[in-house]
């Protein structure tokens, strides 16, 4: 279906000459994409007003552009789906259809769920098209289609004025001009070529994501290019979005200033800082852990790949610590509560160590996954466990366990606090190439910047040996 997609675009593109600034509105989508190029604004420049934050000017953009495409990048916390939300809530009052795409049927039904949140008491038909497994626990608003004749008729006939499938609904010849916007939610894990599949569905297509963060799984090898995704293509060598291609959200809501700014530097060229009272969310009743930031507990050990029984005992001790009773966290309002389990993210980036710290950590109530699992939550502490005891013990090399996008993401879902586990021969890699020096200086950077935790059970392993 995709295959046949893309080559009806070929064709398309071919009888109108080529892709070119001056493609018509047919392939106006295809063109913007291809060329990374910012919207049209028929009122003018494509740039905010004075008096505009990124969110209106998103709004603003969407309802005023000509045929095109529009890439907004959310880093962490800085309201990538509420944006989203909003600007189809601002299009469905204008009479416009709407579809939503993503790789996931969850990622679809999220950005759905949060258009109905933000109108609880105006209306708005929404419908989903996927097997009925898919809609167990969704929003009751969201009507459920189970064909893609019953999507087709919920547009044509106006039931539903925002419709979410997959791009295999999209890219069928029935949904051509269908809709008059399509949303591409998590636009950094799907490839260009999926999007310029759909892309006939709708005169405009809107890009959500962060190229920053997770990238889309890659299966199998390809020619190089052909992998890359529809938003980090329009981002090309940047960090973050150029202004003459689209949006940066430059304000996060979940991230203390402390961890802001470790995350902006490294990760969005100094751009990300956070919302006003932020400042406020700080631990307290631990003294080496008191206020928020970033953190480093070094655990010694060797000869694991995967899984270390050390790192283990050395963050059991680390929540036991922080939920006897003794330790506070409070929030962007000033009030303070007690830590528990569920104020606590563990996560490490192979599925060994995560499944022995579920089992360790069972009766605690943090919750333990991989980064890939915990994109998009957030906790006011997370507990970053790496596992490995050097460089070259790790399974799947460098890249994935120094992975930038992976310490992004790992690091920034702290509303307080971060705390790095890890041993202390990671930071003595013996780099070959500029790429690992890069991946390398990312973990050296976080050291430079993160005070040092003492845990019981380290130093009671270290006076043992």
């Amino acid at each position: 279906m995709l295959e046949k997609a893309i080559d009806r675009l070929a064709e398309a593109v071919i009888a109108d000459g080529g892709v070119c600034e001056t493609s018509t509105r047919q392939n106006a989508v295809a063109a913007s994409l291809l060329l990374a190029r910012a919207p049209k604004l028929k009122s003018g420049p494509f740039e905010p007003t004075a008096t505009e934050d990124a969110v209106r000017f998103a709004v603003r953009s969407v309802r005023d552009m000509e045929p095109g495409v529009l890439a907004i990048q959310g880093p962490p916390g800085a309201g990538k789906t509420y944006t989203g939300a909003t600007m189809i809530r601002d299009l469905v009052k204008q009479g416009k259809k709407i579809g939503v795409t993503a790789t996931s049927h969850k990622v679809i039904l999220n950005l759905l769920e949060a258009v109905l949140d933000l109108s609880p008491n105006e209306p708005i038909a929404i419908a989903h098209k996927g097997d009925e497994d898919q809609m167990d626990g969704t929003h009751p608003n969201i009507t459920p289609l189970a064909s893609n004749e019953e999507a087709a008729l919920a547009l044509t006939t106006r039931t539903a004025n925002v419709v979410g499938g997959t791009v295999w609904v999209w890219a069928r010849p029935e949904f051509a001009n269908s809709i008059d916007v399509l949303f591409v939610d998590e636009a950094a894990q799907m490839s260009l070529a999926n999007v310029l599949a759909a892309s006939h569905a709708a005169s405009r297509v809107v890009l959500l994501g962060d190229p920053q963060q997770l990238e889309q799984p890659k299966k199998g090898s390809h020619p190089e290019g052909v992998d890359a995704s529809a938003l980090g293509h329009m981002l090309g060598d940047h960090l973050t979005i150029p202004r003459d291609r689209g949006i940066f959200l430059p304000v996060t809501w979940r991230l203390a200033p402390s961890i802001a700014t470790f995350t902006s530097e490294l990760f969005y060229e100094g751009k990300l800082t956070s919302k006003p009272g932020l400042e406020n969310q700080v631990l307290t009743g631990t003294p080496d852990l008191d206020g928020s930031g970033l953190h480093l507990l070094e655990v010694p050990h060797e000869g694991n790949r995967n899984s270390s029984d050390e790192e283990i005992e050395a963050i059991a001790t680390l929540v036991s610590r922080l939920t006897d009773g003794s330790c506070s966290w409070t929030n962007e309002t000033s009030k303070s509560a007690l830590v528990t389990g569920e104020d606590i993210l563990v996560v490490a980036p192979y599925n060994a160590q995560v499944s022995r710290l579920a089992e360790r950590l069972a009766s605690t109530g943090a919750r333990v996954g991989t980064v890939d699992k915990f994109q998009g939550q957030e906790a006011a502490i997370v507990i970053y466990s790496m596992a490995t005891s050097r460089p070259e013990d790790a399974p799947r090399g460098m890249e994935f366990l120094f992975s930038l996008n992976r310490l992004n993401v790992a690091t920034s879902r702290a509303r307080c606090a971060a705390i790095l586990v890890m041993s202390p021969r990671l930071f003595e890699p013996e780099c070959k190439t500029p790429r690992q020096m890069k991946l390398a200086n990312a973990l050296c950077r976080f050291r430079e910047t993160a005070t040092t935790v003492e845990c019981a059970a380290v130093a009671e392993e270290q006076t043992a040996t």
